[in-house]
């Protein structure tokens, strides 16, 4: 693909990289686009090998290259049949009556941020003419899975059932970055509260499983 658009002149590419894994275990909180990659999963692996190919044709060929590493997006829409998205799946479960799984305690702390504000983030990247090429885009705030539980609980009048199951290694205790340089360079911020987000995932979650029953 990159050598499609060096012989055809396109200029820009936007690449949604993931700042949950690219840094690995945080050396320090918030995490900034700064600090050291050290990627403890493959899926983080892979990610960081597409950035250095992308930084590599920038410099060879000139392409405009802006990378996100979006944290922990969630939504409506977001698929759960992969078992991806914490928020996805803890929803789905809890309206279909299903038990939701937590390996360890449930103190593992991620960013979470909502969708329609990772949209307008490559909305801005779309245009942005700065010198900065890497953009962590982020809620900037660190939520536990058992808060999501007391969330869920706090909206959903469903009954939910959890069970913790053993930690796994690969596990990070806590993930939460900066947004600062989005903030500054793409005029970007987050919107959407988790208490708002939540809600309209929800909601659209379970029209959408009351659409699959009739």
């Amino acid at each position: 693909m990159l050598n499609a658009m060096v012989s055809q002149n396109v200029p820009r590419i936007i690449f949604i990289s993931s700042g949950g894994t690219v840094y690995g275990n945080p050396q320090y909180i918030p995490i900034d686009e700064q600090h050291p990659t050290d990627p403890v999963v493959s899926y983080g692996i892979t990610k960081l090998a597409i950035e250095k190919y992308l930084h590599m044709y920038s410099n060879l060929h000139g392409l405009k290259v802006i990378t996100l590493r979006v944290a922990n997006p969630y939504g409506e829409r977001q698929r759960v049949e992969t078992a991806q998205g914490a928020i996805g799946v803890f929803l789905h479960n809890a309206l279909k009556g299903l038990p939701i799984e937590i390996w360890g305690d449930g103190t593992v702390q991620r960013d979470y941020i909502h969708v329609s504000d990772v949209a307008e983030a490559f909305a801005k990247a779309v245009t942005y003419d700065g010198d900065k090429e890497c953009f962590n885009i982020s809620s900037g705030i660190g939520t536990s899975l058992n808060d999501l539980i007391d969330m869920l609980r706090g909206f959903l009048p469903e009954p939910i059932q959890v069970n913790y199951q053993p930690g796994r290694p690969f596990d990070i205790a806590v993930s939460v970055l900066s947004n600062d340089l989005a903030r500054k360079e793409l005029g970007w911020q987050p919107k959407v509260s988790m208490q708002a987000g939540m809600t309209r995932a929800a909601n659209w979650m379970r029209q959408s499983l009351e659409n699959q029953a009739t």
